[in-house]
């Protein structure tokens, strides 16, 4: 059960990744090379590099 339950949380952020690349959000790319919207990024206190608006990582 707990294999699902990650595999939805995964599906979810994957989803809300997406949404934000189509949306024109801002989406960085964090020094340990996970993929986040520029403010979750900043909340954990991370800076990145970020996606140029058009593309997709």
């Amino acid at each position: 059960m707990d294999n699902s339950v990650n595999n939805d949380a995964v599906a979810a952020r994957r989803r809300a990744l997406a949404e934000a690349l189509r949306s024109g959000e801002p989406v960085v790319v964090t020094p340990s090379g996970e993929v986040e919207k520029k403010e979750d990024a900043q909340d954990q206190g991370m800076g990145g590099i970020q996606v140029p608006q058009g593309k997709l990582a």
